[in-house]
């Protein structure tokens, strides 16, 4: 979005759409994905204000329309003050573009794009409006990127539990590219309902919403009927294959699914026979075809007569006894972890399903499911409270301050320096309560000022920062310079 785009005709069906939705009860967040003014003609085309045919579709807005669109200086505070979006939240900084190198940039769109998470954070539906919609090129990150919304934006957004509808246009895309445009956010959210209008006036302009499968019968319903309004002489449906029927949705609905880890370490195991086994045994799993004997079971009952064996599994159940009528509990699951690369081993039981993964990625497994909302019994408890054998020691952090706890574990507490972490709303700051030394989304402030300056800058840090001075520092870990620099390259790269 640029501000001379303000009131053109693409902004007409825009806001129709946008104000159609909100009059229906949905709370909108938009985030204009604000680029500077250039001077191309875009924006220039308001000639439809002097239609009045095409005033009928929504009288109020043709009207504001009018007063802004002719303006020298319009832009989309004008917009916001209008309130053309009733109860809307709005994010309008500036997305620049920058000449400074890859690694700069990406960092300062992640801080551009974490504070629209502040702005934005009561609203169901986030609209993004770039300018020329999205890009799965490798590419995107930087020629032109702030021309495009990122998949992992969206992806952010939409596992915030927000819906999220992005603007694209089709503009030169061939048939495939453009068919990619409408569903290839399948690839990061394989649960994402798809759901697309098409804007007729001028160029072909899309709305494309991502929605949760629990959301996508209301905005169906919702668009179905703006359809049947006047605007159906100037939008219509685009056709949008792989929505999951709502059956199957609500047989798999994780919000009614809760898991249970096991305070447990487990083999699995090829043995030449059982009878070394203690089959009364709790969590003791047996295997026979007629070419082997496998075992599944707490480490600490590993028989002697093993000729093959995997150590380090931990494993987590699905609570509750399951209905055999029930289907993709499992695959659920499986396919969460499979798109973070974490591989499973799955055993069933009469009455449930026991999950194994390894060790080195059952916490990440762990964070990722109750990411995306099933319940995890003693969630933050469990991450302290497994006992390691010929194992680092683990840093002592509660689950609750981070998503990188998984990296952190990977580094052993030593007794030099006394660094702690927090992070909320996509933002992660690093901070020595000695020396006042903060690293604050991959970038190292040297000094107490440059600390206080970014604090005056970001009222967020600010907060952060407020409540880990406060925290009992014997929660957190101690790291050497190395194995600290280490962490904050892992997290930089992770950015």
């Amino acid at each position: 979005m640029k501000n001379q785009y303000v009131g053109d005709i693409g902004d007409y069906g825009k806001y129709g759409l946008l104000r159609y939705l909100s009059n229906h009860g949905i709370r909108i967040g938009i985030n204009w994905y604000l680029t500077e003014n250039d001077r191309s003609n875009d924006g220039i085309y308001i000639s439809y204000l002097n239609q009045s045919s095409n005033r009928c579709c929504d009288p109020e807005l043709f009207d504001t329309l009018k007063e802004i669109a002719p303006l020298m200086d319009k832009n989309v505070q004008m917009i916001e003050n209008a309130s053309i979006v009733p109860n809307a939240d709005y994010y309008s900084a500036i997305l620049k573009n920058s000449n400074a190198d890859l690694k700069a940039k990406k960092i300062n769109r992640r801080l551009w794009y974490n504070n629209s998470n502040l702005f934005l954070k009561d609203a169901e539906l986030i609209f993004a409006d770039p300018d020329n919609g999205i890009s799965y090129r490798k590419t995107a990150a930087n020629k032109d990127s702030e021309k495009y919304v990122l998949p992992e934006e969206i992806v952010e957004y939409y596992h915030s539990g927000k819906d999220v509808v992005f603007y694209c246009h089709k503009g030169r895309r061939k048939q495939d590219e453009w068919e990619e445009a409408k569903t290839g956010i399948r690839k990061w959210i394989r649960d994402a309902q798809i759901l697309a209008v098409t804007f007729h006036r001028g160029t072909q302009r899309s709305y494309i919403f991502v929605l949760h499968p629990d959301s996508y019968r209301r905005y169906e319903q919702i668009l179905t009927d703006f359809l049947s309004t006047e605007w159906n002489s100037m939008f219509t449906w685009e056709n949008i294959e792989g929505n999951v029927s709502v059956r199957s949705h609500f047989l798999n609905k994780v919000s009614g699914i809760s898991l249970e880890p096991l305070d447990l370490m487990f083999s699995i195991c090829k043995v030449t026979d059982y009878t070394e086994i203690d089959i009364e045994s709790p969590f003791v799993f047996t295997g026979r075809t007629e070419s082997e004997k496998s075992l599944v079971c707490p480490t600490t009952l590993v028989p002697q007569n093993t000729t093959d064996r995997e150590d380090e599994w931990r494993v987590f159940r699905i609570c509750g006894k399951m209905d055999f009528s029930l289907v993709g509990i499992l695959s659920g699951i499986t396919g969460i972890l499979a798109e973070g690369g974490i591989s499973v081993f799955a055993i069933a039981t009469y009455d449930t399903d026991y999950v194994l993964v390894k060790d080195d990625k059952f916490e990440t497994a762990l964070m990722k499911l109750n990411n995306a909302g099933y319940s995890i019994a003693n969630y933050e408890e469990h991450f302290t409270a497994m006992p390691r054998e010929n194992t680092r020691r683990r840093a002592q952090i509660p689950i609750r301050l981070s998503r990188y706890n998984y990296l952190l574990n990977q580094y052993v507490p030593s007794q030099n320096q006394t660094w702690i972490m927090f992070h909320h709303q996509g933002h992660f700051l690093i901070y020595d309560k000695k020396s006042r030394n903060c690293i604050y989304d991959g970038i190292y402030l040297k000094s107490e000022k440059e600390t206080e300056d970014l604090l005056e800058d970001d009222p967020i840090v600010a907060v952060i920062t407020e409540i880990i001075i406060n925290q009992d520092p014997n929660q957190f870990p101690d790291f050497t310079r190395d194995s600290f620099s280490q962490f904050v390259n892992l997290i930089t790269n992770d950015i």
